[in-house]
């Protein structure tokens, strides 16, 4: 089977076969390293990529089904700032530590920052909640999403 999208803003084109995931392609046959592989659930959230703007858990998703669309990783252009933005916060609040589940989470809250709402600190928890970070305790992530969340010009 054929398959044709954007990852990261750049065209890509593919033969799969038709069981292949979203993960699996990305990983193995296009190098895409920082989507990780963490439970093959669904449940942990290391391999979130953004799909057409939406987070998606790519261990769960067949490749298949994203013909024609555009998905992100944290290595995608930027032109807005938005991903230095949370990288740079991530970092500042100590949010990211070993780095393994933190391409995922900051899919997660590009896209959540992205809906230009002002959330709470619950409704951030809330929102990040299909994610496990085994680092952090998850304190330091929630502080640098709200930080970014006053200093993200959407917000304003």
């Amino acid at each position: 089977m054929h398959v044709q999208f954007r990852l990261n803003d750049e065209p890509v084109e593919s033969h799969i076969a038709g069981h292949e995931t979203l993960l699996a392609v990305l990983r193995d046959q296009l190098g895409v390293t920082e989507v990780k592989y963490g439970c093959g659930e669904g449940a942990c959230g290391a391999c979130v990529v953004l799909v057409d703007g939406k987070p998606l858990a790519s261990c769960l998703t067949l490749c298949a089904s994203v013909e024609n669309a555009d998905i992100m990783t944290v290595k995608a252009p930027d032109p807005s700032g938005l991903w230095a933005l949370l990288q740079d916060r991530f970092a500042a609040h100590e949010a990211a530590q070993c780095g393994f589940c933190s391409p995922g989470l900051l899919a997660s809250c590009f896209a959540l920052i992205q809906r230009g709402e002002k959330l709470t600190r619950q409704q951030i928890r809330e929102a990040l909640s299909g994610h496990i970070c085994r680092c952090t305790g998850y304190h330091h992530i929630v502080d640098a999403v709200e930080e970014v969340m006053t200093l993200w010009p959407v917000m304003s």
